[in-house]
């Protein structure tokens, strides 16, 4: 009787030609996948909305039926990203703001750090989506 097969490593070898190795992905495909959620469209297919409603986003493309969504929490990326953007843009703004009075300045900046996220929410969400896509989280 032959003794049983030794248990794999439990970590896979290094290979010297994984360095080098390209991904499955065409030159410059990337771009054309990040302007697809920019354009609120389906990284896939390129056709497909992302959102039903401003807030909601569809639950699969309605073109080539991949889903969106995978796991609780995937969004935390897009809000990341959308902070940053929104908090950059109004600090860069407000660097070269006029000079107003407080009460105007509380409200135009109040009104704006209000209204800016709204807007930019779709875009930072279309991004991420598209992100997730190319790191194979959408599938």
């Amino acid at each position: 009787m032959s003794s049983p097969a030794p248990d794999p490593p439990p970590v896979l070898p290094w290979r010297g030609s994984t360095a080098r190795r390209h991904s499955g992905w065409p030159a410059g495909y990337w771009r054309v996948v990040v302007l697809r959620g920019l354009r609120l469209r389906c990284p896939v297919c390129g056709r497909g909305r992302l959102f039903a409603t401003y807030f909601r986003m569809n639950a699969s493309c309605s073109c080539c039926g991949v889903g969106f969504a995978r796991e609780h929490g995937q969004w935390v990326g897009s809000l990341d990203i959308n902070t940053f953007v929104v908090a950059f843009g109004l600090m860069i703004a407000s660097a070269f703001a006029p000079d107003w009075p407080l009460p105007i300045t509380l409200v135009v900046w109040g009104a704006a750090a209000i209204l800016v996220p709204l807007v930019t929410f779709r875009f930072s969400r279309g991004l991420w989506t598209a992100i997730v896509y190319l790191s194979g989280g959408v599938y």
